[in-house]
């Protein structure tokens, strides 16, 4: 019996992190990738995980487990439909934002029911495995080494090219079938489905399109690339490209000439171009117009490229294809560190600090990686959404980050205001007079539909020029960096706005009301010492949100440094759930035996464990060195196991507090709450206002304090 408990933890945690990946991306692209509800998503996930772990198991464990997992095998591809129709479910305007109130009964709809029942079966596998003769700590361990599978399988799929549609039918594949593999009695409902499921991932790539189709009616191609979704429409030969379901681009635009000609005409005839992002959208073929003498076109998504190139207009194609023209597909800030030409224009032609990735095109640490590949009178460029008659208080905070970034790197800096500004960048004076500019414009024979000579005069004399001059000036906002990326939390809050009147101008609490915050929250843990019976849920409760807090500030540090997440996300969560893994099993087999309970020490070293293993990725990080995959990995790896061995010890109290039947729901879904919180917190504040350094010391001192839960 005992290995039917092992095989159905190992399929819970397997299928949980599979459908977790899935649900979750859907969620961004329902939401236009906005990263905001992709929080509230994992809060949703997490929050009905806890709450179903508290639902006891039904009498007749093992029917019951397989009426659980054929459930979970029709939810998963089921929540990915609603969630792909949700928009039109809810009478929306094709590319309208929902309501907020919306947007929250989506995320919750999509992905709620599939985390409670995730959370069920946990408990029922556990209460499975304790009737064998197993621990809970033992059961936590196969489920995380499921776990480690399912984010194994979830990255070797996107880098395969399998859609999330044929990801989530895998996954209630795998379901099914464990039913049917686990649950000897009426095999034949649990292998009709499998089968079924098995044939319709044949139809996966036309079942994909016809549900993307439903957001994009003239659908010319889709595909989920490792950097999200992208859908390509052609109707009346006009392209568009959208990524997560938000505009991206469309070819009949004239974005392009705003950014490529105010800043190449700073700049001398002939010039060195490196276009960072965007030159796909039109950048080189305004670029060409310029006669540029090399032109390097930088591209993150190869996927995107692939499809898009083939079917963008003819003019465009052929600037790509110009001898002058060389596409590499790379890390921007990777290709820049490596970069040995020296460029006269740098453009960046990536969109909205939203998240993390595009975040770190807009820090001070990458201007000034800018300035050390400009040539001497170099300009760098870059553009931002903006308002054009009122810059509301959030836009000056989010503007004025990125002004401050921009200031620290150069000598020179001028905002060009409109619905986008543009900012261009140089340490030497940038030229400021129409006439000339517009002299450069005609000399060099350049036609456009937006950029004219009289555009230009507009452009650098109208009286919102010296306003946005002045209000970025008194902004008082600190520089955006990579250490503390506040700009893309104030890109989601200004998207908040949109729907939740005066978010926009919300302003992010001070240093002394966080700690303030983080030392309330451990009181509130402490004074469950008071109580023998809360004290194991308090201390599994601290150490996951420590442990959580740490995983997100280390994958932010890797994203800093590397611009790889997004390919080695996967990987860093396996090394996560392989750390959990090893700390579940190291408790399981060297502890005492059950029912002894285990010595202080068990408590006690993974504590001070995780407190070290904080404040040592702190101090690397304040010194800027370098954080790779090793790194990253071996701190998401000591994470994992000092919470895992930390829950073994907790789990290992019930004998002086309660039966362990008793704890096996609580103790799992004080872990989920603890580590939502600890994630929440994390990315929506703790990083923003203490930094990442900042955030790793308060959980180095939050597990520190977590010692006195130990008895």
């Amino acid at each position: 019996m005992k290995w039917r408990a092992r095989s159905a933890l190992v399929a819970v945690g397997l299928v949980s992190m599979l459908g977790q990946v899935v649900l979750l991306r859907e969620l961004a692209v329902a939401s236009f990738g906005i990263e905001l509800v992709f929080l509230a998503g994992t809060a949703c996930w997490l929050g009905a995980g806890a709450a179903g772990a508290l639902v006891p198991p039904r009498p007749g464990l093992w029917p019951a487990l397989r009426v659980g997992l054929l459930a979970l095998a029709l939810l998963l591809p089921g929540e990915v439909a609603f969630l792909r129709a949700a928009r039109s479910l809810f009478g929306d305007v094709p590319g309208a934002y929902l309501p907020l109130g919306r947007q929250l009964a989506t995320a919750a709809l999509g992905l709620m029911p599939a985390g409670a029942l995730l959370g069920w079966l946990f408990r029922s596998g556990a209460r499975a495995m304790a009737a064998s003769g197993g621990s809970l700590a033992a059961a936590y361990g196969w489920e995380s080494l499921g776990g480690a599978l399912g984010c194994a399988a979830a990255t070797a799929s996107f880098a395969a090219g399998v859609s999330n549609l044929a990801l989530a039918m895998g996954g209630g594949t795998v379901a099914a079938a464990s039913a049917a593999a686990l649950v000897r009695e009426r095999r034949g409902a649990a292998l009709a489905f499998s089968a079924a499921l098995l044939a319709l991932l044949a139809a996966a790539p036309a079942l994909d399109r016809r549900m993307t189709g439903w957001s994009h009616p003239m659908l010319s191609h889709a595909e989920d690339t490792p950097y999200g979704r992208i859908a390509l429409v052609e109707a009346s030969g006009q392209l568009t490209v959208f990524e997560n379901d938000a505009l991206a681009w469309e070819s009949e635009g004239t974005e392009a000439e705003g950014l490529v000609h105010p800043a190449a005409l700073q700049a001398r005839p002939a010039p060195r171009v490196l276009v960072l992002q965007g030159g796909l959208y039109g950048i080189a073929l305004e670029v060409l117009k310029h006669r540029p003498s090399r032109a390097d076109v930088v591209e993150i998504n190869g996927a995107m490229a692939r499809a898009l190139v083939p079917r963008l207009p003819p003019a465009a194609r052929a600037a790509l294809a110009d001898p002058a023209v060389h596409v590499a597909i790379a890390d921007p800030r990777a290709f820049l560190l490596a970069a040995t030409e020296r460029y006269d224009v740098i453009l960046v032609g990536a969109g909205e600090p939203s998240s993390g990735q595009v975040n770190r095109l807009y820090t001070a640490e990458f201007f000034r990686g800018c300035a050390s590949r400009l040539a001497p009178g170099g300009v760098l460029a870059l553009r931002l959404p903006s308002l054009e008659n009122r810059w509301t208080p959030g836009l000056v905070l989010r503007n004025g980050a990125i002004h401050a970034g921009l200031r620290s790197a150069f000598q020179d800096v001028l905002v060009l205001p409109g619905t986008t500004d543009v900012l261009l960048a140089s340490q030497e004076r940038l030229l400021r007079d129409p006439a000339e500019l517009g002299a450069r414009l005609r000399s060099r024979g350049i036609a456009a539909r937006e950029i004219t000579p009289e555009s230009l005069r507009y452009l650098l004399t109208n009286d919102r020029a010296a306003s946005v001059a002045q209000l970025l000036a008194s902004s008082g906002a600190a520089p955006n960096t990579d250490e503390r990326p506040v700009c893309y939390q104030q890109t989601a809050l200004l998207w908040l706005g949109k729907l939740l009147g005066g978010a926009q101008d919300a302003r992010l609490p001070g240093r002394g009301a966080v700690v303030a915050l983080l030392a309330g929250l451990a009181a509130v843990a402490l004074a469950a010492r008071l109580s023998r019976r809360a004290r194991p849920w308090a201390l599994v409760a601290v150490a996951s949100f420590a442990s959580m807090a740490l995983e997100g500030a280390a994958i932010l540090r890797y994203q800093a440094w590397s611009g790889a997440l997004f390919r080695d996300l996967g990987v860093l969560l396996t090394t996560f759930m392989l750390g959990l893994t090893a700390g579940a099993w190291l408790f399981a087999r060297a502890g005492p035996p059950a029912p002894d309970p285990p010595g202080r020490a068990w408590g006690l070293v993974p504590l001070l464990g995780l407190a070290i293993l904080s404040a040592g990725f702190a101090g690397m990080s304040r010194a800027g060195l370098g954080f790779g995959l090793v790194l990253g990995s071996a701190v998401l790896v000591g994470a994992g196991a000092a919470v895992a061995v930390v829950f073994g010890y907790a789990s290992r109290m019930a004998p002086t507090v309660s039966g362990a039947g008793e704890m096996i729901g609580p103790l799992y879904a004080a872990d989920l709450l603890g580590g939502c919180l600890g994630s929440l917190l994390a990315g929506g504040l703790l990083i923003l206002v203490l930094g990442i350094d900042g955030t790793a010391l308060a959980m180095a001192a939050l597990a520190a304090v977590a010692v006195a839960l130990v008895v």
